[in-house]
């Protein structure tokens, strides 16, 4: 019985995408422009017969008015489509929190593993498109931070954030990550911590206010609503005034997200979930990207959100210096 019913999710969810799509403004403008033109080519003279052109005027007006009314009953039904939505959602929050405790138990390897397995990242073009996002963000004026970086797929275009933050589950992780990623030099510039869901305050051990850009790729695409509220809320006290966080969510809005909860995979979150969060905390919006969730991609999802003010620094750039043996 369950598993019709997510099933049924999957479809109305789908159903629901082309409903809030449907749209009567422009068409409702479009009329109204092209009935308004015939009534002022009309009343370039003077001459009506039988009233012809008081009663054209009154059918324009009343056919604004059945648009009207089109439009309002449209809303309805979104709103109650939207409703009915919310309603099926909660056996999936539900399975969200058993993916996240099966996820949570994993050995460390098994995590790493999966991480390198997600087709999160798959497409070239969506994946330029983040880096290039990253890297909007990421400056040697101010300190920076990856949270799980994986096998360094987006931290290779962090590396001249000044100083740069590297922070997973567990220390061994970092260990093995720092060795075979960065270099003896590279390693000494870098700060690494660990980071824990059952913390009120995931983050912290990372220098507080001091932070201007965090980045997280694949990281809370694992984690339920409660848990990433928990780390956005950890991340606005890290930040500095106006710093940046970059990351990606499971976006349920499309259901080739819904797939990889059933899967057992990823969690269920929602737009609406962490727009919600996001504004709760104290964040600013600046953009949500959703590229690729058709039959053959898997899609990618990912926030750009910021802290209100504007970022001052007294840093120029970062200072590189060569020793010469003569």
């Amino acid at each position: 019985m369950l598993e019709k019913w997510l099933k049924k999710l999957r479809t109305i969810v789908k159903y629901n995408q082309t409903v809030q799509g449907v749209a009567m403004d422009g068409m409702r403008r479009n009329i109204n422009s092209q009935l308004s033109t015939i009534s002022n080519d009309l009343n370039t003279h003077a001459f009506d017969t039988k009233n012809i052109k008081q009663r054209l005027t009154t059918k324009h007006l009343e056919i604004l008015k059945i648009l009207e009314d089109m439009d309002y009953d449209l809303n309805i039904f979104k709103k109650d489509l939207s409703s009915e939505v919310k309603d099926m959602e909660i056996p999936y929050y539900a399975k969200s929190k058993k993916n996240y405790n099966t996820h949570q138990r994993m050995p460390r390897q098994q995590k790493r593993s999966q991480l390198r397995e997600s087709e999160i990242l798959g497409n070239d073009i969506s994946k330029k498109m983040l880096i290039d996002t990253v890297q909007k963000y990421v400056s040697a004026e101010y300190a920076c931070c990856q949270l799980t970086p994986g096998y360094g797929d987006i931290t290779s275009y962090m590396l001249h954030g000044t100083p740069l933050y590297i922070v997973d589950e567990d220390k061994t992780t970092l260990e093995e990550f720092a060795s075979t990623f960065f270099n003896e030099i590279t390693q000494r510039r870098t700060n690494f911590y660990t980071m824990d869901d059952n913390d009120e305050d995931p983050l912290h051990k990372l220098p507080q206010g001091q932070i201007g850009c965090v980045v997280a790729i694949d990281v809370f695409n694992f984690k339920t609503v409660k848990v990433i509220k928990k780390y956005l809320a950890s991340i606005y006290t890290v930040l500095r005034t106006g710093g940046t966080v970059i990351f990606t969510f499971n976006n349920c809005d499309y259901p080739k997200a819904i797939d990889k909860v059933d899967e057992m995979y990823y969690c269920y979150t929602t737009s609406e979930d962490i727009i919600s969060i996001c504004k709760e905390v104290g964040f600013e919006i600046l953009k949500l990207v959703n590229r690729d969730y058709d039959e053959k991609e898997n899609g990618i999802s990912w926030f750009e959100i910021k802290k209100p003010g504007e970022c001052t620094t007294i840093r120029a750039a970062q200072g590189l210096a060569e020793i010469k043996i003569l």
